[in-house]
């Protein structure tokens, strides 16, 4: 069994290219995340699991804006 790799919000931050301090914005909606005893935590298996289910999932407001921008039809 492979040991469970913990990141950081630094780790984090770069992974996904965004800075630290949307990363602490953002802990909420980003996978995997814990906090012990004050420190922030990202396990990293559920992270990228998370992730990618994230990306394969529909998105609802997309399919709204290409309706609102497609007036004549033509993107179907």
């Amino acid at each position: 069994m492979k040991p469970t790799r913990y990141l950081s919000v630094k780790e984090v931050a770069a992974i996904l290219n965004i800075s630290i301090k949307t990363v602490y914005k953002k802990l909420a909606i980003i996978p995997g995340y814990f906090n012990l005893g004050g420190m922030h935590f990202f396990d990293e298996e559920e992270l990228r699991t998370g992730l990618k289910q994230l990306a394969t999932k529909p998105n609802k407001t997309t399919s709204k804006f290409h309706h609102t921008r497609d007036k004549h039809g033509l993107m179907n």
